[in-house]
């Protein structure tokens, strides 16, 4: 329904600019357009079901990966305690404790990039091909479609409804 409203309100627009309705919808004919009409609904599917699994598979590393998370998290909060207490008070029992935080620290953070290695092969094409698809394919598909892209700098009425924030009752 936004969606639909949206394009209608474009094409009012459009008629209030000046330019022509044919120039805008019979740029392609009918039965081609319907055809680019259904690969764009499958583009955009695709595109979605990357965006999915990406986000599923970084819930699935998030959860696997916990404790080394939260190891270098706080390995990194004991260094910067460490470093402030320093700067209050330097003292060579601070400097050697600085010292050790950063090589375990480093060893914390290569544990967890070693553990987050298999996630992330599978993260990085996911995030490559929803980056191609918002930045190339989607793009190019709409201006076959006689649709082309502009920024857009205001909200439409039904985003602004869509995402106003929810009372609490």
């Amino acid at each position: 329904m936004g969606l639909v409203s949206t394009l209608k309100g474009e094409e009012i627009l459009r008629r209030k600019s000046g330019q022509s309705q044919s120039a805008q919808t019979n740029a392609v004919p009918v039965a081609d357009q319907q055809a680019l009409q259904v690969a764009f609904i499958e583009l955009v599917g695709e595109r979605y079901g990357y965006w999915l699994a990406r986000r599923m598979t970084q819930q699935d590393m998030a959860e696997k990966t916990k404790e080394q998370s939260k190891a270098v998290r706080e390995l990194g909060k004991t260094e910067r305690t460490k470093i402030e207490e320093y700067i209050e008070k330097p003292t060579d029992a601070v400097k050697t404790a600085i010292l050790n935080a950063r090589k375990s620290l480093k060893t914390a953070r290569e544990t967890l990039k070693t553990a987050r290695k298999p996630f992330m092969e599978k993260i990085s094409p996911l995030a490559k091909a929803v980056r191609y698809c918002d930045s190339v394919a989607i793009p190019d598909s709409l201006k076959e479609l006689g649709h082309p892209v502009s920024p857009r700098f205001s909200l439409s009425d039904w985003a602004k409804e869509a995402t106003k924030p929810k009372k609490k009752e």
